[in-house]
Parts: structure tokens; sequence; C-alpha cells
């Protein structure tokens, strides 16, 4: 059964406006879906701190730290030496007291005891140096934690970023399919020409060939997403929208600050200059040879049939006082000193720019975007208003439809970059901001 123009208008008076709403309610609806991988950001943060397993791997790294300083806490080994002791007796052998029984009245036996003592607080410099290779690890496991949360929070916008994508692609596809096939069907029956159907239809190919290549962006970026969660970030659904953003005021001064004092590779450099202090100070304490006190006894071995003595031993420093492991370590702490003020330029800059980028993208969102954005609703409502009333010719409200979306999604896009810029800012000073 065939229909009249004015019943394939009605249908596409339905159409547009369930087009209309559906790009109106698309991200809320999914966000009331009921399912266990519909998470917000803040849920998908705390799995990937409870199931990550570069962070579990790395948390082993202060756990060796600490075993590296009871190491260096404890004193070296004495050393016990046995000598001199003969298996048989010869005609010149002297007759002694038995040891273990009749057993030992013509044995002899030299034993000593060594001691190395360690001079110039060298024992209590390398403690101060262990300890400061665990602050070392403590700074890099939070260095390593900043870097993957913020590649996480970036993976999490482009996945919201496709996800509305996604949204509104398949409210296209969706009025250009149902168009398709009441065109198709008026096509049959004479009511419209082959044109017009085929124009609907490479529309359909084409909106539907978009969102194919969207949702394989989405199951690639979700895979990347669940790297960072393990088994618990499949399927991953995030419920918060992009929206409009937030904006912060800038106080580049004070996030100045806030990077100088809370970046932790920025704190690995002044640990390296501690450290670099510290090997200077153990290297300078090798200039002072340790000491070796030993305690020596021998049976029949001197005038003495049991001697018992004590002895001191030193090397004395002529040729060898660590002059070249002095120098390597006063060299390292120069270098040190100038990678600090290089970093701190470094991070002064890209303050500076950051901010700049910020200010100009809100200035663009704000004066011209929301507006626009705004425009672009009201006109769509207008051009299938006019669409229904015959005032415009199919491909006119195609062209206009094709218009609206590549201007929905490049305002989509800037504001997500806005959004990117704020996770650059957090990342950048080394803290979450308001």
């Amino acid at each position: 059964m065939s229909l009249s123009f004015v019943e394939i208008q009605n249908k596409v008076r339905k159409i547009s406006i369930t087009f209309i709403l559906f790009l109106s309610l698309c991200g809320g609806l999914s966000a009331q879906e009921v399912n266990e991988n519909h998470l917000h950001k803040s849920e998908i943060e705390q799995l990937f701190l409870t199931h990550n397993l570069r962070l579990m791997a790395q948390r082993f790294q202060i756990k060796q730290a600490d075993a590296a300083i009871l190491q260096a806490k404890l004193w070296p080994n004495p050393t016990i030496a046995i000598s001199e002791v003969n298996l048989w007796k010869n005609p010149s052998s002297e007759s002694f007291p038995a040891l273990i029984g009749k057993y030992g009245k013509y044995q002899q036996v030299a034993m000593e005891l060594e001691q190395t003592i360690e001079i110039a607080g060298k024992r209590k410099k390398r403690i101060q140096f262990q300890q400061l290779e665990k602050e070392n690890a403590q700074l890099q496991f939070e260095e390593l934690l900043r870097n993957l949360k913020y590649d996480l929070r970036s993976q999490v916008l482009e996945l919201q970023l496709l996800q509305e994508k996604e949204c509104l692609y398949s409210s296209q596809v969706d009025v250009f399919e149902k168009l398709s096939q009441s065109y198709l069907n008026q096509w049959k029956a004479g009511n419209v020409s082959e044109m017009d159907y085929l124009r609907i239809r490479s529309e359909a190919r084409a909106f539907n060939n978009r969102l194919n290549e969207i949702q394989q962006q989405k199951i690639a970026k979700k895979n990347e997403v669940a790297r960072y969660l393990g088994t618990a970030g499949r399927e991953l659904y995030v419920v918060d929208s992009i929206g409009t953003p937030a904006f912060i005021q800038p106080r580049p001064k004070e996030w100045k600050m806030m990077a100088l004092e809370n970046r932790s590779d920025y704190k690995i450099i002044h640990n390296e200059f501690k450290k670099g202090k510290a090997q200077l100070e153990i290297e300078k304490a090798g200039r002072i040879p340790d000491l070796q006190v030993s305690i020596n006894y021998d049976r029949g071995g001197n005038i003495m049939r049991d001697f018992v003595g004590l002895g001191v031993a030193v090397d004395l420093p002529l040729f060898n006082r660590n002059q070249g492991n002095i120098r390597i370590a006063s060299l390292e702490l120069e270098k040190n000193k100038v990678e600090m003020e290089q970093f701190r330029l470094d991070i002064v800059r890209e303050v500076d720019f950051l901010t700049s980028r910020l200010v100009h993208l809100e200035s663009s969102l704000k004066s011209g975007d929301t507006e626009f954005d705004h425009k672009l609703d009201v006109a769509l409502e207008r051009y299938v208003r006019n669409f229904q009333q015959r005032r415009l010719t199919l491909v006119e409200f195609i062209d206009f439809i094709n218009n609206y979306m590549e201007n929905k999604e490049a305002i989509l896009e800037r504001k997500t970059k806005y959004l990117q810029y704020k996770e650059e800012l957090i990342y950048l000073i080394g803290k979450d901001i308001a």
C-alpha cells in the first residue's frame, strides 16, 4: 500500500522530532542504565589504584630500599683464621698438655680473630645515603602514579568523546535509515524520484560508515583504558558526560609555586642533589683508611707455649687518597645543580604556556561556542519545520544536517580539548585543582 507525500512528510516530522529528542537525551539515558561496567570517573580511578600491577610492582622497590637501609646498618663481620696445625710429629717435637683426652700432646695450632673498624663515620654516611635512596624510591612511586593517572584520565576523556560522538551518529543513522526505507517504498510506488531515494540512501551509508569507524575507535580506546584497570576494565562505559567545562581562574604564579612544591620529578632532582652531597661525603671519608684490630693465639709456635697477642693494621694513605672518586662526586654535584635550575625554568615556562592555552580556549568557548551551539539547535528545529512544510528541498535539508553535525562535533572536541588542557595543568603542577 503506497503512502501519499503528506504521509511521507508526517513520517519525516516524527523522525525529525525523535532525532531532536535523541540528541538532547542520549547522554542522560545512557547514564541511567544500571550495569556494573557503567562507572563514574572517580570509580574508574579507584579501580586503577587498587588493580594496577605496575603500581604494585613499584611498591616492592620501597621495600627493597628498607632492606638496603638495614644492610647499611650492619657492622663488618669479624674474620677468624686457624693455621699452623700439624697432623704429625717429628723427632724434635715437644710434648704439651693434651687438648682432648689424650689427643693433642704434639699438636701446634695458631688462631687469629680480626675485626675491621671503620673510621670517619663511613657507616653512618652509608646509612644516610641509603635513606636518601629510599626517599628516591618513594618519589619514583609518586612519579609513576602521577604519569599513570594523567594517561588514564586522558584515555578516559577520549573514551567519553567517542561515546558522545557515537551517540550523535547513532541518532543520524537511525533517522536516515528510517527515511531511506520510507523513500524506498515511495520510489517503488512512483511518488518520489530515484535520485531522492539514492541521496537519502547514500547519506545513511555514509553516517553508518562513520558510526562504525567511531565504534572501532571506541573498542580500541576501551582496551587502552583496561590496561590500567585489569579485568575490571572490560566493557567499560563512562557515566560522566563532557558537558560545558567548569572554567578555572588563571593563577599562574600560584600554579608555579604549587608545581615546585608538589612535582615528584622535581623532588627527585632535589633528592639526587642530596644524594650527590652524601656520596661526596662518603668519598671524602674514604681518604681515611679503616683500622684492622686483631687478637692472636699461638700454641707451641714461639718461645711461649701458649701465646696470646694483640695487633693493629692500617693502610698508609701515601698514594691513594681517593682523589679520583672525590673529583667524580664533586662534578656530579655541580651537574645536579645545573639540572635543578634547568628543571625549574622548564616548569615556569610550561605553566605560562599552558595558562595561555587555557585562557584562549576558554575565551573561545564562552564567546562563541556556547551561543553558537544553542543557535544550531534552534536552527535545527527551524529547518525541520521548514522541511515539513516543503519550504526546503531534500538536498538543502541534508546539507544542513551535515553542517549541523560537523559543527556539533567540532564544539564537542573543543570542550574536550579544554578538559584535556585542565588535566595537563593538574599533571604539570602535580596536584588536583578545583
